[in-house]
């Protein structure tokens, strides 16, 4: 999964205003923390969100990807929960 995933999790769950870039770095930290390295970094993103406006600031154009086991996905999520009311 990459952190387009997430950072679209966050985008259609809240108002976040942080910035596309810091919402990545804040995720790839919390995965290092995980002991867990980007497997790509710089994947390019395809959006097909008709009629919305893609931008680098509302969702990124390209994302680190990441392989891990799912039962980390709660954490994960919870975190990203966090990440929305910043």
């Amino acid at each position: 999964m990459g952190n387009d995933e997430f950072i679209l999790y966050i985008r259609k769950t809240s108002d976040c205003k942080t910035h596309t870039n810091v919402l990545g770095s804040q995720i790839s930290k919390w995965f290092k923390s995980q002991a867990i390295e980007p497997k790509d970094r710089d994947v390019k993103c395809f959006w097909e969100i008709h009629g919305a406006s893609i931008d680098e600031e509302i969702l990124p154009k390209t994302a680190a990807q990441f392989e891990f086991d799912r039962a980390i996905l709660p954490e994960l999520y919870s975190y990203l929960d966090k990440l929305k009311n910043q």
